[in-house]
């Protein structure tokens, strides 16, 4: 290898333990693991969060980008205090868990889970003084969402394929300082 190019291990299954440990992972600043893929997703996301080092990464929370970006723009309006928020999503999504840290971090609300037929994440609520704002997907593909005091609009909300989920994570070869506090939230199974 030569001395200063960046290096990206992604483990496409199976994860190592600690993958910044791992022969392979000592070479890479970046490390790309898919909890999702586990057999038993959460059980893969806690021990992520367990072995976590700067430069790791989970496409489980590649997965999140455009969820975070819609809500994101639909707070950018003035919409009161936020109150509360609930997630839907398949049973054992760790997109959803990193999800629910994420606004509960950054929101200093509760936020509650509930399971749907999916598939991924179907939809996020927030409980605003003014009414709710929700983004719905039930297709994933296109979800509606919905704010006080607005029509309801349509948004490319689709899924990704693995080859879009790989691109975006070479796009950034720094540690995703985000990515780290999140993880950090995530308690044991």
């Amino acid at each position: 290898l030569v001395p200063d190019a960046p290096v990206v291990v992604w483990w496409p299954g199976h994860a190592p333990e600690v993958p910044a440990d791992d022969p392979v992972g000592r070479l890479a600043q970046r490390r790309i693991t898919d909890s999702a893929a586990a057999g038993r997703p959460v059980a893969a996301l806690a021990a992520r969060a367990a072995a976590y080092r700067a430069g790791d990464t989970d496409l489980a929370w590649t997965r999140l980008t455009p969820w975070r970006s819609v809500l994101a723009s639909a707070l950018d309006q003035p919409s009161g205090r936020i109150l509360r928020a609930s997630i839907a999503a398949e049973d054992s999504n760790p997109s959803a868990i990193l999800l629910g840290l994420w606004l509960g971090n950054n929101l200093r609300v509760p936020v509650e889970s509930t399971i749907s037929d999916g598939p991924g994440i179907t939809e996020v609520r927030l409980e605003t003084e003014q009414g709710d704002i929700t983004v719905s997907r039930t297709d994933g593909t296109n979800a509606v969402l919905s704010r006080p005091g607005t029509p309801e609009s349509r948004v490319a909300l689709a899924r990704r394929d693995l080859a879009a989920l790989l691109s975006e994570e070479l796009r950034r070869l720094d540690p995703d300082e985000v990515y780290g506090e999140v993880i950090s939230l995530v308690a044991g199974p």
